[in-house]
Order: structure tokens, then sequence, then C-alpha cells
């Protein structure tokens, strides 16, 4: 921890930021670090650089679902607690959810109560279930929920992120993927010769309709929020968005061909899709089988489609002693970063299986891979936490790490929550949370180059050298440097707000 204070100071330095000012800031964490609810406040108000680690659908409260579903007429299964289209039937097992949500005097038997805990990870503990299972049992459960609400979601993630202070959001979403995957389905030669008798035309029809499908949740979040009523609008409006397409890894190695397909196709067709992952559980048997395959998917599609947008995040190493074989275990990480060209890992808890653990840390060091730190869902699913959660292995390694909420309405956090818990269980100060902030856009996929070189060592880039600008009408090298990259323009704006921040102190 020394070190990073000490990179920070140089950081500091470079950026024109008051050193008192920061000294403040610092002498002032460490004397509420005891303090839970000076620390949430604290961590509330501090700005942070963004999430870059966010599923869009598990991003969502039970509450927000149960409001839909009963305005759109849907109705519960409350015996599995699944959201079926309406009208109901009139069984005993099926009910209008405008009868349980928002509840009443007539929910007696606690059913409303029922529904939101299995829609969430909420008294995970209390159940009969796991906490992996009870986790990857929710998404089936209120996917129908989410169908033509896809807007109402977007707006509810970015003002819970514009009350906390979050600048960014890079969520991952999957739009077209489920239609790509059929067409894969319906192509009978594709499982002998994958993307090689795929027709192409297809899915690039299917991506012009997950385009269209982007702008209408967008347009949706707008209204919601008023962004194109000046003087109006909500402080959600002031968050920026970025989607990374999300590939369902757990279907057929044909139809996970489709939809990675489908995914450079998207990086390539707008620019708000700014990259891909593979997602569903990892120890999934599919999942564990194909995974080198996934991996060659990836290598392939990046030479086919070079010269466009090849940014890879994926989950790697999400996996424990006991939920796989040891055999799975150690290899995953590496394979991702080695074949896949992988620009961040997510989660990345397995890393200490590695029999070639160093080697693999100083690859990703040297190439700047960031590992996306998800702690609350890293406890619930795996049962890591503490002095068995591999953060400290990275920090110690000079592996850049960010600070995210994975599914922030299923496990019923934000992200706020995941930094001070971050705090209170690895003893972090000022300068290394604020470090994670940086990293948060420094390793994020917006376009353009960054301010920094690099994070560790505190370097600027050679046009900032000398300090960055209190404004950007100075017309100086970094000022026209700033303005042509849309990555550093925000990194200049999360510099400024910590300032005003740190004067506080």
């Amino acid at each position: 921890m020394r070190c990073l204070a000490f990179v920070v100071f140089l950081c500091l330095s470079h950026s024109g930021v008051s050193s008192s000012q920061v000294n403040g800031a610092s002498r002032y964490f460490e004397s509420i670090k005891d303090s839970p609810l000076k620390l949430r406040h604290f961590l509330t108000t501090m700005p942070k650089g963004g999430d870059l680690h966010s599923h869009l659908s598990g991003a969502i409260y039970a509450e927000s679902y149960l409001a839909w579903a009963a305005e759109d007429g849907k109705c519960v299964d409350i015996k599995s607690f699944v959201f079926i289209p309406g009208p109901c039937d009139g069984t005993n097992d099926l009910r209008p959810v405008s009868e349980i949500y928002p509840g009443g005097p007539q929910d007696v038997d606690g059913l409303l109560v029922n529904v939101i805990d299995a829609l969430s990870t909420r008294d995970y503990q209390r159940r009969d279930l796991s906490g992996h299972q009870q986790f990857f049992s929710t998404f089936s459960r209120f996917y129908q929920a989410s169908l033509g609400r896809q807007g109402d979601m977007l707006a509810e993630v970015t003002s819970r992120a514009a009350k906390q202070n979050i600048g960014y959001l890079e969520l991952m979403h999957s739009p077209g993927m489920i239609a790509a995957s059929l067409e894969a389905e319906r192509n009978s030669d594709l499982a002998k010769a994958y993307g090689e008798r795929l027709d192409h035309s297809v899915i690039e029809k299917i991506a012009k309709a997950a385009v269209d499908e982007i702008n209408e949740m967008e347009e949706r979040r707008s209204i919601l929020q008023q962004c194109k009523n000046k003087g109006a609008e909500k402080e959600g409006c002031s968050v920026s968005v970025r989607y990374l397409a999300q590939v369902i890894r757990t279907w057929k190695p044909e139809q996970v061909y489709a939809q990675t397909l489908l995914a450079f196709m998207l990086m390539e067709m707008d620019d708000r899709v700014v990259g891909l992952n593979y997602v569903a559980p990892e120890d999934h048997p599919v999942s564990l089988r194909d995974y080198r395959t996934h991996m060659s998917f990836i290598a392939e599609l990046s030479k086919k489609f070079e010269g466009a947008r090849q940014n890879v995040a994926l989950h790697a190493g999400e996996l424990t002693l006991g939920l796989v074989p040891p055999e799975h275990l150690g290899w995953h990480i590496r394979d991702a970063v080695r074949i896949a060209g992988a620009k961040r890992i997510g989660h990345g808890i397995d890393i200490s299986y590695d029999p070639d653990m160093y080697q693999t840390l100083q690859l990703m060091a040297e190439g700047e891979v960031a590992v996306e730190i998800n702690l609350t869902s890293n406890d619930v699913i795996l049962g890591v936490s503490g002095k068995d959660h591999p953060i400290s292995i990275y920090l110690e390694n000079s592996v850049p790490i960010t600070i995210s909420t994975d599914d922030e309405g299923v496990s019923r956090i934000n992200l706020t929550h995941e930094y001070q818990r971050a705090v209170e269980t690895f003893d972090l100060g000022y300068e290394t949370i604020k470090t994670v902030s940086r990293n948060a856009l420094q390793y994020s996929f917006l376009s353009g180059r960054a301010l920094f070189q690099n994070t560790m060592d505190g370097s600027l880039n050679n046009e900032c050298r000398k300090g960055l600008p209190q404004d950007l009408e100075d017309r100086s090298n970094c000022s026209d440097f700033i303005l042509q990259s849309e990555k550093a323009l925000m990194q200049w704006q999360l510099e400024k707000n910590f300032t005003t921040f740190e004067a506080n102190f």
C-alpha cells in the first residue's frame, strides 16, 4: 500500500491538484475508517469514475420489476416465482402481479416478501439453496418483467449512479443474441463448420435490429429523465453509458459463435457498443467443456474484423475448488489474456491455482490488463471473501483493479457499498481508492487515448506533462488533446470533480 500512496503522490504532482487538499482528504478518511456511517457518506460523495462490470438486467431491483409487471398486466407463479405474460388463467398458482405489488392488507401470507427474496439474494443464507443457486435462479424469474422495459431499466441504473457521483457505466446487454442463436440453430450445417457456412447477411440484419433496440431504450431513458428538456434534466442524464455485447456461453458452440459474430458486428456498426463479454456461469458444464473453443472464436473473429474495435472483457476465473474439479482451475484467466486478447478480466478469483501465477500476473501488469473486482458477488456466489480473496495479490503485483457491482439489483447493493466493503476488508487508504476510481475510466473502452500513461506510476501523457488545465479554452497542447479524446475528456472532468471534493477537507 505504501507503493500505491507514493504512486498517487507522483500523479498529483503532475495533475496540479493541491497536495494539501489531498492530504486533508486522506487524513479525514483515515479518521473515519472505523465509523461505517461516516465512511459510507464519504464514499457516496466521493467522485467515482465508473462501473465497468454491470449486467443491465441484474442491476434492477426486484421492486422495479414488480411495478412494471403490475403495470403491464403480467402474472407470477406463486410456487416458482416466475413472471409470465397475462392474463392469468385463474388457477391457484397464478396471481396477477397487481394483486401483490405494492401489497397491502391482503398480503397476509407474506407473498410480496417471498417474491422479492426469490428475485434477489436477500437473506440467501436462510435458504435451502446455495448463494450460487439462488443468484443464478433469479434471471429466469424476472426475465418476462424486463421485456419492453429496457429504457426504464437504463433510467434506473443511471439515476442510481448519479446519486453516487458515478460518471460512467459500461453495461453488459444482449440485444439480438437470442435471434442470432436461433439463426444458428436453424442452420444445420453450422455445427460442422461454424462461421464458414453462416450467412453473415442474416446476422448483419439482426445487428441492425439490435441497434434499433438500443436507440429505443436510450430514447425512453431520455424521456423519463427529461434529458432533452433544458433546465429540467434529471440527474441521471449526466451519466454516460456504453455497452458490452454479452454472449451467452452455455449454449451450443454454433450458437455461441453466431453471438460472438454479432458482437463484433455491433462493435463495428455502433460506437456505443464498445466491447464484448461472455456471460452465464463459468462453472456450467458447457462453459467448462467449450472454454478454449470460445477463446478461439474470439481470436478468429478478431482477425476477421481487423481494423474494427477490438475490446474484449471476459468473465474468467470465477471458480473455486469444490465448485469445479481441480483440472478446471488456474488456466482460464491465462487463456483469456493469451488466446482471446482480453483487456479486462471479470472476477479473476482462481488466479492462485495457476501454477504459473506470477508469470500470468506479470503478463497482466505489463499488458495493463485490469481486473474487475466484485466483492459481494464473489462472497455470495463463490463463498470467497476476506483473506481468501485475491485482491491483495493483484495490488501487490501491480495489476490494475477496478471495483464494480456485477448485479447490484440481484445482490441489493450499490457501487458505494462495494467501495466501503473494499476499504473495511482490506484496509485500503484514500490514495488507493482514488486510484481505483481513476482506473474505471483509464481501463474503460471509451474511445481515444487515456489521460494517464499509467495510473500505477502516476505519469500523464506527453501532451499534458506540464499539468492539467483549469479549463479547455486555453488552447494548450493538453487542452487540444483532451478535446480530441472521449476518454481523456471524462478523465479530466473526474480530476476537476476530485479537486472540488477535496477542497472540503
